[in-house]
């Protein structure tokens, strides 16, 4: 069976409207403050004109990305992603780890990053390297059409121990466990932590039991 994960492009597209017109009426008040000698901004206004054409022209180059699909489909094999026009198939054998990174100290929007082993590559995408090891971020867990959670579910399902979600669905979890206290909710135990949490000790669990045994590794996606 595959699942596919595609990109939430309509509400993004609203998104990149919003800075668009935002930019534009900043345009508009700039060129008004710089038209009045008296306006408290005037000797900035040139500035502002520059930092809303700058945000007019983000926001048309983001909507023209978007005009590419997104979509990753995953499966007992691999992962499929066809990126700005560019499939790449990637064999699970191929795929180091998928984890959950922050953007900066914050887990508001994090991203998938996704890391390869020795000589596989990603068509569509820019990658880093660490380790020597190629790295490439995919797409904020909130782009997606379906939760967060379940985009880490649907991943650690096919791809075993190589999802790396732990901190964020924790993070998730306290966010929640908070809001129902607010709410004079009884807060109990974070499903979609628990079972994360159950499946890696499974597993781990497994594996355990494959090297005691001798065997070589089956095909369970644990690293």
């Amino acid at each position: 069976m595959t699942v596919q994960l595609r990109r939430n492009t309509t509400k993004l597209r609203k998104t990149c409207l919003a800075w668009g017109i935002l930019g534009a009426l900043g345009w508009l008040g700039a060129r008004w403050a710089g038209a009045n000698p008296g306006h408290l901004h005037h000797g900035k206004a040139p500035f502002y004109e520059v930092v809303s054409v700058a945000m007019v022209v983000a926001s048309l180059l983001a909507w023209l990305l978007l005009l590419w699909p997104f979509l990753m489909e995953v499966d007992v094999d691999g992962l499929t992603l066809r990126l700005r026009g560019i499939t790449t198939r990637l064999p699970w054998e191929s795929v180091e780890s998928l984890t959950v990174t922050k953007v900066g100290d914050s887990w508001e929007s994090p991203y998938m990053e996704l890391r390869l082993a020795p000589g596989a590559r990603l068509g569509g995408r820019l990658g880093g390297r660490r380790d020597g090891l190629r790295v490439y971020s995919l797409l904020a867990l909130d782009s997606f059409t379906v939760a967060p959670e379940e985009v880490i579910a649907v991943l650690q399902r096919y791809g075993g121990g190589r999802v790396e979600a732990q901190e964020y669905l924790q993070h998730r979890a306290a966010k929640r466990a908070v809001a129902r206290y607010l709410r004079g909710e009884v807060v109990q135990a974070d499903q979609h932590l628990t079972e994360y949490m159950a499946t890696r000790r499974s597993m781990e669990a497994e594996q355990r039991e494959i090297r005691s045994a001798g065997r070589p590794d089956s095909a369970t996606g644990d690293r």
